[in-house]
This record gives C-alpha cells, structure tokens and sequence, in this order.
C-alpha cells in the first residue's frame, strides 16, 4: 500500500533574492502533488519553495517578489532575519547590516571620542585603533539609531491602530524582536533596525495590535493583516 503521509519533495535549486533591501536565501523543491506554487518558513531551513512537477523554475523569482511582504512578515515572526552583532570579533573591512543595506566598517581620521557615524554605504568609526574593539561602539550607534526610527513608527502605526501604548524601551533582547507586556509596555531589540524597513514595520505593528488583542488568536491576526 502506498504512503499517504507528507508528500515527497525533491530539491532543485537554491538561490538568493534581493526584497526590500535584504538579500532572503530560498531553496526550490519538487512536489508531484503540488498544484500551484507554494511558499513555506521552515525552522532550519528558512524560505522552501514548492512548485509543480511541471512548473518552469523561471516563474519563482516573480512570484517571490509578488509576495515579498509575505515572506518578510513570516521570517519576522519565525526570527529568521535576526542579525546577530558580537560585540567581539567584528574589524575594520567588515560589513554590517543597517535598514536591510550591506554598510563596511571602515576607520576614521578622527582619533578622539570614540563614536561611528554614517558616510553613505559605510559606518565610519572614530577614536578605536586599528587592534582596538568597536563593537561596543557599533552597539551604541545602532541604540540611537533604533530608539529614532522605532519611536516614530510607533507613534505612526499606533495612531493607524487608534491604541496608545505605555512605555517603550529599545533593548537588547537574544532571539526577540519585541513584546508587549500587560501594562501596555513595548520593548524592542535595537538589531532590529539591521532589518528592513517593511520588517521593522511588521514587528511594530504586531506589539502594538497586542494592545487590542493580547493572544495569538484569529482577530489578532485579522488586525495585523489589516495594516501588513
């Protein structure tokens, strides 16, 4: 007798594509059974794209960035997208990620106040020598950077949603994007700002619909949708 379990899925392809900014890596899989062309977030995985037995691997890059809204929101909510910035270990030459662009870390001429700033696609930190760590300057300009845009997109999303939350606090928070606690507070995680700008929006949104609805449930997912 033949299984009826999960369908087999056989590999194809992978490849990278470019949404919003953010460079999302998928991988294309074969399905007999698959009708249509199907986009799932698999933890370990990431983005799996299941297409017919007979569908052109052509139509997947249209169809990713059809849905590419989709696909930021899903890897957002399963943390696929949560860069991590060690606070060890990063050098001058490297690149780091700040609204979902590639920036390299490059040295300034400037050798007092240890600060960074932006210069186009560069981060440019002053004041560390060459052997010197900059990590923990990177942390602090992405703390500002985050309490800037994060602040404002809630006040602008919160008045779309009509809620009005407590405090918000930019924190820095291992596998969370943010959370909303039962007083209304929202916190967030300053690495969120290494994201695009539409994931940013997505997790600001979620907090802040928990404001309405403090559960996981249909409606709360209705109220997300309606402003995703």
């Amino acid at each position: 007798m033949a299984s009826r379990g999960r369908p087999r899925l056989v590999m194809v392809t992978q490849g990278e594509v470019a949404l919003d900014g953010r460079t999302v890596s998928y991988v294309v899989k074969r399905s007999a059974r698959a009708r249509n062309i199907r986009l799932e977030i698999r933890r370990g995985q990431g983005l799996v794209v299941v297409i017919p037995r007979v569908c052109p691997v052509g139509r997947v890059a249209e169809v990713l960035k059809a849905k590419k809204r989709w696909i930021l929101r899903n890897l957002a909510r399963q943390s696929q997208l949560l860069p991590q910035l060690c606070g060890r270990g990063i050098k001058f030459g490297d690149v780091v990620s700040y609204l979902g662009r590639p920036l390299m870390v490059v040295a300034g001429k400037n050798r007092g106040v240890a600060c960074a700033r932006l210069e186009r696609n560069r981060l440019v930190v002053n004041g560390v020598s060459s052997g010197g760590e900059i990590g923990p300057v990177l942390e602090q300009w992405y703390r500002v950077q985050a309490a800037s845009l994060i602040l404002e997109r809630v006040g602008k999303w919160g008045t779309e949603l009509g809620v009005n939350p407590g405090k918000v606090t930019i924190r820095g928070q291992r596998t969370r994007w943010g959370s909303c606690s039962r007083k209304g507070n929202l916190s967030f995680n300053w690495k969120l700002v290494m994201a695009p700008e539409a994931v940013i929006d997505y997790v600001v949104i979620h907090e802040l619909a928990h404001l309405k609805e403090m559960n996981h449930s249909k409606r709360f997912w209705r109220l997300v949708a309606q402003h995703c």
